[in-house]
């Protein structure tokens, strides 16, 4: 696993870990951390601050573990949880480029809502070495985010192991009030290729 090359912020990863922490037992989530070669987050995790110090590949590790400990379902869904959390802790900032509560935005549909959300997160989406893509065909989006936090350095894992960013993106869409419109899976992991690739991808279904 590569290590030293893409970091999330201090700010954002502790976000995460503290949902993960919150829905897990204390020695559940000691036990995570042991087992993935966390050492340094059991005597303290990441301040609170805006320095990008949380590499990639602890965070990745750190998603298989809690999908080894509690299970792949149930693993994934905390790892939505905690994705969701993150994208609603930083709405303040993404309010200051698209305003949601204003009746313009509301009148539109949702397909421009999400479009709107969406592009803000691929052109403006702080806090680390996170990229993301949009593309549009229609009424459909795919999102590609390369490299992915959630399972960098992963590779041949069984299933898709990004819930993390599943949760982010399923968030954005509800808070642009079209959670009832479009639902969020990943289409393909880079963790689950069987050759090394880094892109995960993304797919927002349109509901019938």
């Amino acid at each position: 696993m590569e290590r030293g090359k893409y970091f999330l912020t201090n700010h954002r990863a502790r976000i995460y870990l503290d949902v993960i922490a919150s829905i897990s037992s204390p020695l559940g989530f000691e036990k995570v951390l042991q087992h993935a070669g966390l050492h340094a987050w059991l005597e303290g995790l990441p301040p609170y601050d805006e320095a990008c110090e949380v590499d990639f590949a602890d965070l990745s590790a750190l998603n298989v573990m809690v999908s080894e400990v509690y299970g792949p379902r149930a693993g994934q869904a905390m790892a939505q949880r905690a994705g969701r959390a993150l994208f609603t802790a930083l709405t303040p900032h993404f309010s200051q480029a698209l305003d949601i509560h204003t009746a313009p935005f509301k009148a539109q549909p949702p397909v421009q809502r999400v479009k709107a959300v969406l592009e803000v997160l691929a052109h403006d989406n702080p806090g680390g070495d996170m990229h993301g893509t949009l593309q549009v065909a229609g009424e459909q989006f795919i999102y590609i985010v390369n490299p992915c936090p959630f399972c960098w350095g992963q590779l041949r894992m069984p299933e898709a192991i990004c819930g993390g960013m599943v949760g982010f993106l399923q968030q954005a869409v509800e808070w642009v009030g079209a959670g009832d419109h479009y639902h969020v899976e990943e289409a393909a992991c880079a963790a689950a290729k069987e050759h090394h690739d880094a892109s995960c991808v993304f797919v927002f279904l349109k509901a019938d």
